[in-house]
């Protein structure tokens, strides 16, 4: 029989005795329970690390996609910047411009809002002027054929006073007014060779005549008309060597010039003041400048 080694264990309530391989199974039971809950926890542990490791990872992709579209947007709204940037001087240089156009005085330390105020009200002030006076084409042509003044009449064959330009065009090209009136009288003067022959009474003391017409007027005696309205159709009546318009410009009777008056823009508004001398412009642009007063500049 082998022998079996024995522990004895005292404490106050006395002694107890234990076999020894009984000791070591009860170690290793404890041990291996001990290893298997530390494998366990230290999975759950593991596992709980990866996971935090791996949304981590994602926070860092999603923050590193944030800021790369930030850097994008970033870049985007600089962009835009310097382009709207470069079209607020782009607005400046043209409110410069539009400044010089109508004479006003260039003042750069304005603000944008008060200068094209000020220029809307000079555009009014323009407005008035090429609403209540002939300006502008009054058909489409292809040329002038005849200018005003000293010339050989080409019928009488003989030098006199030509009142008004000839506009070559086709028969029925439409006649538009020049400007806001009222029809002073539509008739066909055999006399003077003008043939039908329409005329308009305009503000500001203004008159403009229409010679050589088709026999179909658009207009009737005392009708008011507004500038762009249909009047007449151009035509070959009277004495005339080919289809053409006779058009002219008059101011409290004188005969003016048309052509500067049928070129006349906002692009050159104030060249016809130095080119028609016959017409008080002085004292016209200050009854406008009473009704659409200019803002008061430093």
């Amino acid at each position: 029989m082998k022998n079996k080694f024995t522990v004895t264990i005292s404490d106050v309530h006395g002694s107890k005795h234990y076999l020894l391989h009984q000791l070591i199974k009860k170690f290793l039971l404890y041990f291996t329970l001990f290893i298997i809950f530390t494998i366990i926890v230290g999975s759950l542990l593991i596992s709980f690390l990866l996971k935090e490791v791996s949304s981590l990872e994602e926070k860092k992709e999603a923050a590193l996609q944030e800021s790369q579209m930030l850097l994008v947007q970033n870049e985007e709204l600089h962009a835009k910047i310097l382009e709207k940037a470069q079209e607020y001087d782009n607005i400046k240089d043209k409110i410069s411009s539009m400044e010089e156009l109508v004479g006003l005085r260039v003042n750069d330390e304005d603000n944008v809002e008060s200068r094209l105020d000020e220029i809307d009200l000079t555009m009014m002030q323009q407005k008035t002027f090429f609403d209540n006076i002939p300006s502008g084409d009054v058909m489409a042509y292809s040329d002038i054929s005849s200018k005003f003044g000293w010339r050989d009449n080409p019928i009488l064959k003989r030098k006199e006073f030509h009142t008004g330009i000839d506009l070559r065009s086709n028969i029925g090209t439409p006649i538009l007014a020049p400007a806001d009136g009222v029809v002073k009288f539509t008739t066909y003067n055999q006399n003077s060779g003008y043939g039908n022959v329409i005329s308009l009474v305009h503000n500001y003391g203004f008159e403009t005549n229409y010679a050589h017409l088709q026999n179909r007027p658009a207009i009737k005696e005392g009708q008011f008309v507004k500038k762009g309205d249909l009047i007449a159709y151009s035509g070959n009546s009277g004495m005339s060597t080919g289809p053409h318009l006779h058009y002219e410009v008059k101011f409290i009777g004188r005969t003016l010039d048309p052509e500067p008056f049928l070129r006349w823009r906002g692009s050159n508004f104030v060249e016809i003041f130095k080119k028609e001398k016959r017409v008080t412009w002085e004292s016209l642009i200050k009854l406008i400048n009473t009704q659409y007063p200019l803002p008061k500049q430093p």
